[in-house]
């Protein structure tokens, strides 16, 4: 399938046709736009808002109630009894000496007392908790 001009041997066509490619490209990102936002982990807390912005640490120990009242320690759900246990064996290996905790905020108050209370009876001292900044109008 060439051209033929009459004169010498006959030339084919080399263009690529990208049509087909784009099309597949196209579709590629609908499905990850799709499915992106369905891949993101974490526990849903509604965290209350702060006067203070605070700065977390990569390697931070984070204790964790959402608005059942569950317990996680970085995202691994734990039964209220055996928290303790762990957090303190996690900042033992840790670099980090501070536990942080994010709470929801329609938890009762008594609940966040009551964890940072065990956290102190662990001998856990530095503990900061976890808001969202402040809207700016």
């Amino acid at each position: 399938m060439g051209f033929s001009t009459g004169q010498g041997p006959p030339q084919s066509l080399t263009e690529i046709n990208v049509t087909p490619f784009v099309d597949v490209m196209l579709v590629l990102l609908i499905v990850f736009m799709i499915s992106a936002p369905l891949l993101q982990t974490g526990i849903d807390i509604d965290l209350p808002q702060g006067n203070v912005e605070m700065q977390q640490s990569d390697n931070a120990l984070v204790v964790s109630i959402d608005g059942k009242g569950k317990h996680y320690l970085n995202e691994t759900y734990l039964q209220p009894e055996i928290l303790m246990e762990n957090v303190k064996k996690a900042r033992a290996a840790s670099s980090n000496k501070v536990v942080y905790v994010r709470a929801d905020k329609s938890l009762p108050y008594g609940s966040v007392i009551e964890l940072i209370s065990q956290m102190r009876e662990a001998g856990i001292q530095e503990v900061s908790l976890i808001t969202l900044p402040p809207e700016r109008k």
